[in-house]
């Protein structure tokens, strides 16, 4: 009997030390707050409508850098939704960012429909994963509309992390696309897989500890249009709470045999 309680301790002792896979509802994102960093000159702030629900979000207006933030300081996550560019106007950026500290500095994955010169720097075609790192944590002061358009190369306080381009590697117009985000839920690793339908299109690692917490956000800058859907995100427990947690079912068990043991 005691080599089965011991194999049960053992294999839910495993379990409870493998992320959660459960996911929630699609969240509610009436609470969420819409930031766009509009430079002097530039084309705008962003226009994030709720739809019926409050589970959909479109960005409505060719803006600059927008971003529609959950206020969740988080320090490891998974998150899986949909966007969907739904209309044929304009070829730039949709996507999203996370380990959001403030306005500069973060981690962002954005995708260019087709490559593209503007405001002096060009644009590849594909996907991209960005670190941002400002000094003063006020984007406007830090960061340019330059460092946001730039996907190439390092460019002022923006580091590329990581890229697919191609010239068979943007998003297409009125196309359904999901995604799958883990950050920092393998200490230091961002993992995003992208996928149309049952078809990945980039799965990629990275390791990076600039930022091991922060907040999670949609973001497009100058495309109008592009709805985000069906949002789930999954905290996951830190190392310590899993250890709390085994600590508790190992006392309940041997606790359970004493018990036993003392009627017998």
């Amino acid at each position: 009997m005691m080599k089965k309680n011991l194999r049960y301790l053992a294999t839910a002792g495993l379990f409870l030390l493998t992320p959660l896979a459960t996911h929630a509802a699609p969240i509610d994102l009436s609470s969420w707050t819409p930031l766009t960093l509009n430079y002097p000159g530039g084309q705008g702030a962003g226009s994030w409508v709720l739809e019926p629900g409050n589970t959909a979000v479109k960005q409505v207006i060719n803006a600059d850098p927008s971003f529609f933030l959950n206020n969740l300081n988080l320090s490891s996550y998974s998150v899986d939704g949909s966007w969907q560019v739904t209309t044929t106007s304009d070829d730039d950026y949709m996507g999203f960012v996370f380990g959001y500290q403030n306005s500069s500095n973060f981690y962002l994955f954005d995708w260019k429909q087709v490559a593209q010169g503007y405001v002096g720097r060009n644009a590849a075609e594909g996907m991209t994963i960005k670190e941002f790192h400002g000094a003063t944590g006020n984007g406007l002061a830090d960061l340019s509309l330059e460092e946001f358009w730039e996907n190439t190369t390092n460019f002022g306080d923006m580091e590329i992390l990581a890229t697919n381009h191609s010239s068979s590697k943007g998003w297409a117009d009125n196309v359904l696309y999901n995604f799958h985000l883990d950050f920092n839920v393998n200490p230091g690793e961002i993992h995003i897989v992208v996928s149309q339908g049952a078809t990945e299109l980039w799965n990629v690692t990275v390791v990076d500890t600039t930022f091991t917490s922060g907040q999670f956000g949609f973001y497009n800058n100058s495309q109008e249009n592009v709805r985000y859907a069906g949002f789930e995100v999954t905290p996951v427990p830190e190392p310590e709470t899993y250890a709390m947690l085994l600590a508790g079912l190992v006392l309940t068990g041997f606790a359970a045999r004493r018990r036993k043991a003392a009627q017998v």
